[in-house]
């Protein structure tokens, strides 16, 4: 998760008994220093934290579901482990947390690594808690698109193809597993821009999806959501993530979300000013009972890859042609992440003098993003050599 650089308020400490280490499933007690809030939302919030082992001093002091003060825990301040990003969502009591499952499944470079994790009774509100405690990154893509907007710039294209392709690469691991993360945005994507490194993070929407099994149409945030869940459809592929990759990359382009509705309907109507209207076919797969706008009047002149052009009129041709097989209507059209790893829009990227400078560093920082595991290879199938 991401950290924040605004001043902490007073440290929280505490014991708990029952941390579980997420490699091993050892249980053991540990002392808990938590900083500041980070973030929050409808899920819940996430603090920033450090944690170490309790020795058998602190094993007497407390109990799990109270706060004990600094001056009654033996604290070794050589000790700390972390930061840690606290992520603290109310406790399922009917089924397991599916982001805790999906989270104990993975394991890539690119996506946010889990620790630990605990439940513990908040002393506020006498409830169940369900604690997730993750690697923590300086910044998020959003607040880097965000920096170099205010300075008139876009991200400098090699940390834009480093950071594509990192995405791209976890996303070809996750749907090697089925797994949907049904909310790509640049809120969810986590950066560490002085070492140009990115991990999706928020696996709170996440879902291993099952072929022709039904699912809520409602997900994803609305200016990154697939033109097939905005019309309602229910039964869709993990196709709807590269819909959102393909939004992201457009953003780091354009430094503002590209399509903008107000509404689901709005948001169709947006997608149309780019791609022309939706065909039936898209309809009748989709969604066969949708009834809103269908937009069949055509709101530019042109082709559509002179709209991509217009569109993107600063960016190069290599990354105008890679969006154009991603931002597609029809899911099965898009470019899987194993066809988008091997576009030339990342050629740069894998020669072997290859280099970035890190922002605000004079110093260049070499980028291994080829490290594929044999998982991954696999995945890639007969794509491997074109990658």
């Amino acid at each position: 998760m991401e950290s924040s650089s605004t001043e902490p308020p007073k440290a929280i400490e505490y014991l708990h008994k029952q941390v579980y280490e997420n490699s091993s499933s050892k249980c053991e007690a540990m002392v808990i220093r938590e900083y500041k809030k980070i973030g929050s939302g409808a899920f819940g919030t996430v603090v920033e934290a450090v944690l170490q082992p309790a020795t058998n001093e602190n094993d007497n002091v407390g109990d799990t579901s109270e706060d004990v003060n600094t001056d009654q825990l033996n604290i070794d301040e050589e000790k700390w482990l972390g930061p840690f990003a606290i992520k603290r969502v109310p406790a399922q009591t009917d089924y397991k947390s599916r982001e805790l499952e999906i989270l104990r499944i993975v394991n890539h470079p690119n996506i946010i690594s889990l620790k630990y994790f605990f439940e513990r009774i908040r002393v506020k509100d006498n409830k169940m808690y369900q604690n997730l405690v993750m690697e923590c990154l300086p910044s998020n893509l959003q607040k880097e698109i965000k920096y170099y907007r205010i300075s008139k710039y876009t991200i400098p294209y090699p940390h834009m193809k480093a950071y594509t392709f990192q995405l791209t690469r976890a996303m070809l691991y996750l749907h090697g597993f089925g797994i949907a993360h049904r909310d790509i945005k640049p809120t969810n994507i986590l950066v560490d821009p002085s070492k140009v490194c990115l991990k999706i993070c928020d696996f709170g929407s996440a879902k291993k999806l099952e072929p022709n099994q039904a699912s809520v149409s409602y997900i994803c945030s609305r200016y990154y959501r697939a033109p097939e869940l905005t019309v309602g459809s229910s039964v869709y592929t993990t196709m709807i993530d590269i819909w959102g990759l393909g939004c992201v990359i457009a953003e780091m382009f354009l430094g503002k979300p590209i399509f903008q509705g107000q509404t689901p309907e709005l948001q169709l109507r947006e997608i149309s000013k780019l791609l022309g209207p939706p065909p039936n076919s898209f309809f009748f797969k989709a969604n066969p009972n949708y009834r809103g706008n269908m937009y069949t009047t055509k709101l530019f002149t042109g082709t559509v890859e002179e709209r991509f052009r217009q569109i993107f009129s600063n960016s190069p041709p290599d990354a105008i042609d890679l969006l154009m097989q991603i931002l597609v209507y029809d899911p099965e059209q898009r470019a899987s992440p194993r066809r988008v790893l091997c576009h030339p829009f990342f050629n740069e990227l894998k020669q072997k003098d290859f280099k970035v400078y890190p922002r605000g560093s004079q110093e260049p920082i070499t980028l291994d993003l080829l490290k594929f595991t044999p998982f991954e290879w696999e995945l890639l199938g007969p794509y491997q050599d074109l990658v």
